[in-house]
C-alpha cells in the first residue's frame, strides 16, 4: 500500500482479496443527464476480472431504463469499521446481460453461495444475470 492522509492506495493483489470476500456494493449508472445508484448483491471472479449479479426487475423498471442508457458502470464495495478502519474498492468497466445459456450451473452455484442473494418469490420481478467486466480498479484503506 502507498500512503495517504485519506488512507493508502490498496495494491492488486489486495483490491483481489478484498472482493472476493465481499458480497454487496452499490452500482452507479447514469443516463446522461441523471445518476441512479443502486445496492446489488454480487460475486467477484477474479480470473475474469469480473463481478456478477443476478438482478430483479419490476415492470417499468427505472433501473432497467437507466441500464439501457448507461455506457459504463461503477460498482462501489465498502467496509467501515470506524472512522480508522475501512475499506473501499471501485470497480469501472462495461454493463452486459448475460444469457442464462452462458451460465453453467457451477457458476450460478458459485453466485448464490458469495452474493447470499435473498429468495425473489415474487412473480413480478423478472430476474436477469449481468456482468460489470472491470476494465478499471482501484482501492484505499485505512487501518490503524
Amino acid at each position: 500500500m502507498t500512503d495517504s492522509w485519506y488512507g493508502q492506495t490498496m495494491a492488486d493483489e489486495e483490491i483481489t482479496a478484498f472482493l472476493n470476500n465481499q458480497a454487496t456494493g452499490v452500482l452507479s449508472l447514469s443516463n446522461g443527464r441523471h445518476a441512479y445508484g443502486i445496492p446489488v448483491a454480487f460475486a467477484y471472479d477474479p480470473d475474469e476480472q469480473r463481478a456478477i449479479m443476478d438482478l430483479g426487475f419490476a415492470e417499468d423498471s427505472k433501473k432497467r431504463e437507466f441500464i439501457e442508457a448507461t455506457d459504463e458502470v461503477c460498482l462501489t464495495v465498502y467496509a467501515w469499521h470506524d472512522p480508522h478502519d475501512w475499506t473501499s474498492v471501485i470497480a469501472s468497466g462495461p454493463f452486459e446481460r448475460i444469457d442464462e445459456s452462458e451460465l453453467d450451473d457451477e457458476i450460478e452455484a458459485w453466485y448464490y453461495r458469495v452474493a447470499k442473494d435473498i429468495d425473489v418469490s415474487n412473480s413480478d420481478i423478472d430476474l436477469e444475470w449481468y456482468e460489470l467486466r472491470a476494465d478499471e480498479l482501484s482501492g484505499v484503506a485505512l487501518s490503524e
